[in-house]
């Protein structure tokens, strides 16, 4: 049923356990699990909004993995007791919360349950306010599951041809400088995540072609609003320009206007470009994974990965090159394979 034996789960707790960013009290993990099933590690993570909620501390009192705004806050020792057990052919459960702010800046929760009765695992999972309906409705039968080293929990059902996983261990424990690696995501890959990273190559700013979407991208980074909240569907092409100068050398308003998917949306009368989207799209996981700067070039490596798995994309390794400036600003030059 598993494919993770307790000789590898031990190995991988020995690991994690000698970074200093999950300590090990001693304790057998039978012990600990009794005494305090959920241990907090990353607290800093967590705000009131968080702390204060029922759930919160419900979770706190079971075996469980909780994650708040895609950042694992849990001790993984109720994972590897659970997966453990299930090689074991013990009864065990584990459940993962995991909570998200919604518009109204308050956490909504969804609950995945692993429940093994002699390595039988059955699993079941929805959102709060749908859990009764959950029990009334069964489980899920799970065919296989295991825990991998990118810290995820990854599981196939007898009721889905596609495998599914979450990560359950943070970044901190499984990367020495977790902390520069989120910056350099947060500050150089983020502002163009969806349009111009992974397999979207460009050796120059001048081979790209979205320059619409590149602009959607880069206003929603910067602002709290959408483009469409500031201009409704007609987009004005002179702060698009200077928007997407501030990230790129060399655009110019032909650039813009000329992009053949939209060219019959220019208007020259009021030089606005009519647009109501409808890009579309599935989850890009990407990680930063080494950069060097040399000079005014800052060249940062970074890796496509599936989203249920944490598993590199064959072919999937990327290097982006960013000129950094004197007033801390910076300039998009290239995204290139990495051999």
């Amino acid at each position: 049923m598993s494919s993770i034996s307790p000789e590898s789960a031990g190995d991988s707790r020995s690991a994690l356990e000698a970074s200093e960013s999950i300590p090990n009290d001693g304790d057998s993990s039978s012990q600990a699990s009794a005494r305090n099933p959920t241990k907090i590690v990353y607290p800093q993570l967590a705000d009131e909004r968080l702390t204060s909620s029922a759930l919160y501390q419900r979770a706190l009192g079971q075996p469980s993995v909780i994650i708040y705004q895609d950042e694992v806050l849990t001790d993984p020792q109720p994972v590897w007791d659970f997966m453990e057990s299930v090689d074991e052919g013990m009864d065990c459960g584990l459940y993962i919360y995991t909570f998200r702010l919604d518009h109204n800046g308050e956490p909504d929760c969804y609950l995945a349950h692993f429940i093994s009765t002699e390595s039988a695992i059955t699993y079941s999972g929805a959102y709060e306010n749908n859990w009764d309906a959950l029990t009334e409705s069964g489980c899920s039968k799970v065919t296989s599951i295991s825990f991998n080293e990118y810290g995820f929990l990854v599981y196939e059902m007898e009721s889905s041809s596609e495998a599914s996983g979450i990560q359950v261990v943070n970044n901190r424990a499984l990367y020495n400088n977790a902390e520069e690696r989120q910056k350099m995501y947060d500050t150089y890959l983020v502002p163009i995540y969806y349009t111009a990273l992974g397999n979207r190559v460009w050796a120059s700013p001048e081979e790209l072609a979205s320059w619409i979407w590149l602009f959607e991208e880069l206003y929603n980074y910067e602002n709290d609003d959408t483009p469409w909240d500031r201009f409704g569907s007609n987009w004005p092409v002179e702060t698009m320009v200077k928007t997407l100068s501030r990230y790129f050398e060399g655009v110019t308003a032909d650039m813009v206007i000329s992009e053949p998917k939209y060219a019959d949306a220019y208007d020259p009368e009021t030089n606005t470009i009519f647009y109501e989207g409808g890009r579309g799209g599935g989850p890009l996981c990407l990680r930063v994974t080494s950069w060097m700067q040399e000079g005014d070039r800052l060249v940062i490596d970074y890796e496509g990965y599936e989203y249920y798995s944490g598993v590199p994309w064959e072919d999937g390794f990327y290097t982006l090159t960013v000129k950094t400036m004197e007033d801390g600003s910076f300039r998009y030059l290239s995204n290139l394979p990495r051999n």
